[in-house]
């Protein structure tokens, strides 16, 4: 009988516990070569290339498909609609456009993926696409005053003939549905196309009793409106609206259109500009530059008013303003501003006041309580007599006052609080009494009549008067007569309407008759006054 096999490993490991003590364990060392490191930009370039098989291996076996739709007849933007929902990038769908008698301009004509086809994402799917009919084909241009109604409108719609317009007007010398006439621009008959603008006006037979053609007033003035509702017994409403181009008093636009039929006494609304609108800012808070440079812009064409008042505010801001803020207006509005001052002021002179009139004073004080103070001004200080300030009313003297009474420390040359108080004193005249004028008296007839007369009004109204004697007989008084006198001013005669005053210089000349001084019976025989008295003689 044959010896069972032994298993190897196992009388391996018997053996193996069975050594001795002094069995000693051999080490064995693995030498371990050092691999080479590969370069970063390799290893990248390597896992890019890697995605990009992956990516191509799904979408060549795996990525979903898109079932196509029929698309003919429909417009792009349906297309357009459907790539979006289904994830396809529009820049593989091609469009192609040509002239088309059967489709409408931007209907889809044709396409390379049928219905119902599966396509992937990234599939080129090509459309042909209509332009319309195509507007330089020549067309046959017909008898169109031999037209009717009926017959033109199927001309155009066989023809597509979109630039071809039908106006239907009242007539009374064309039957209903007949050509009237037709403007056709720019082309002869021979050379019409499908693109060429053309114009037939057709009769709707004469125009019933109380119907009015309504005509076209966009852009004109309104006064041909209003001339044009008169005669046609049409009621006119004017509405007004700011407007940036159409000018101030054009018509914006019309509530029936140009060509539309209306019944006499109905309204027809015009739509009339007022210009272009001057939007008014927030003002308040402007300083003085600020709003300078906004009343100089040429579009801010409004009429500024200001109203200066007292305030806390800087000198020279807006404080309010007349028309809110935001709101539109017209040009040349008046818009008024208050403008604040900050504080009253006495100039910085102390003496500003000083022989003034205490009326010029109250006046100051009502000019700034106006703009917002509340200053009291009186002759608390009484008045009294000066000769400085001669004239009743002038202003002696004047210091100012807080609220309570007490002085300023600054008296009147500093900005004054907007409730101070001025006191002052004012002349009733000047103390000394002054000369007395002379007065002026006229001369008149009777001073002028006789020596003595002329003595007594020389010396009543003490008149610096000298008297010279001339002899009838010497060459300077011929022709005088005894008695007779001639008075002189500056060595000119004068006459009783001449005003003399006291202290003028007047010459008098007194002529007499020398033998008659020599007559000693004179008195006796006249009885009138001795010849000599007053004489050179009686002298």
């Amino acid at each position: 009988m044959a010896e069972p096999k032994k298993d190897y490993l196992s009388s391996l490991a018997s053996e193996i516990e069975k050594k001795p003590d002094s069995f000693k364990e051999e080490k064995v060392e693995r030498i371990v070569k050092p691999k080479r490191s590969l370069d970063p930009k390799i290893m990248i370039g390597v896992a890019a290339a890697l995605i990009i098989a992956i990516i191509g291996i799904y979408f060549l076996f795996f990525a979903p498909k898109i079932k196509v739709e029929n698309f003919v007849g429909k417009t792009t933007n349906d297309v357009g609609i459907w790539a979006k929902e289904n994830g396809i990038d529009t820049k593989n769908i091609v469009m192609n456009q040509v002239y088309s008698m059967d489709y409408e301009a931007d209907q889809i004509i044709s396409q390379n993926k049928k219905e119902g086809s599966k396509v992937k994402k990234n599939s080129t799917l090509i459309f042909e696409v209509s332009k319309g009919a195509d507007p330089d084909e020549k067309i046959d241009f017909p008898d169109i005053k031999s037209m009717t109604l009926d017959e033109i409108n199927d001309w155009i719609s066989k023809n597509k003939l979109s630039k071809v317009k039908v106006n239907t007007v009242y007539s009374d010398t064309v039957e209903k549905d007949q050509v009237i006439s037709f403007d056709l621009k720019s082309v002869n008959e021979n050379n019409f196309t499908r693109g060429t603008n053309l114009t037939i006006s057709v009769s709707k037979g004469p125009q019933p009793a109380g119907e009015v053609t309504v005509d076209d007033f966009v852009k004109k003035e309104v006064s041909s409106a209003e001339t044009w509702a008169k005669s046609k017994k049409v009621e006119l409403e004017i509405v007004e609206v700011y407007h940036d181009t159409i000018a101030t008093g054009l018509v914006v636009s019309q509530s029936i259109e140009s060509g539309k039929t209306m019944k006499q006494g109905d309204t027809l609304t015009l739509t009339v500009s007022k210009g272009k609108a001057v939007k008014v800012p927030q003002l308040v808070g402007y300083t003085k530059d600020q709003l300078e440079a906004w009343a100089a812009n040429k579009e801010n064409a409004v009429s500024i008013v200001k109203k200066e008042v007292y305030s806390d505010a800087p000198a020279g801001s807006v404080i309010s303003q007349s028309i809110k803020a935001g709101s539109q207006v017209d040009s040349g509005t008046v818009l008024e501003l208050t403008i604040s001052l900050y504080m009253p002021q006495l100039q910085t002179n102390s003496r500003e006041w000083y022989g003034k009139d205490y009326l010029a004073l109250n006046a100051w004080v009502d000019d700034v309580n106006y703009r917002g103070a509340s200053i009291t001004a009186g002759a608390w200080d009484g008045e009294e007599c000066s000769d400085e300030y001669p004239t009743a009313g002038q202003i002696i003297s004047y210091h100012c006052m807080a609220n309570d009474g007490t002085d300023l420390p600054h008296g009147c040359d500093r900005p004054l609080p907007l409730n101070a108080k001025i006191g002052y004193k004012k002349s009733t005249g000047g103390c000394t009494p002054k000369a007395e004028e002379p007065k002026e008296v006229q001369i008149g007839l009777t001073p002028l009549g006789s020596e003595a007369a002329m003595k007594s009004f020389c010396d009543t109204n003490k008149l610096a008067c000298s008297f010279n004697y001339v002899s009838t007989k010497d060459p300077e008084g011929a022709g005088k007569e005894d008695g007779q006198i001639t008075v002189k001013k500056g060595g000119e005669p004068v006459d009783p309407n001449t005003k003399v005053k006291a202290g003028d210089a007047l010459s008098i000349e007194v002529f007499y008759n020398p033998d008659k001084l020599n007559d000693p019976d004179k008195d006796k025989n006249d009885g009138t006054q001795n010849a000599n008295e007053g004489s050179p003689a009686a002298e």
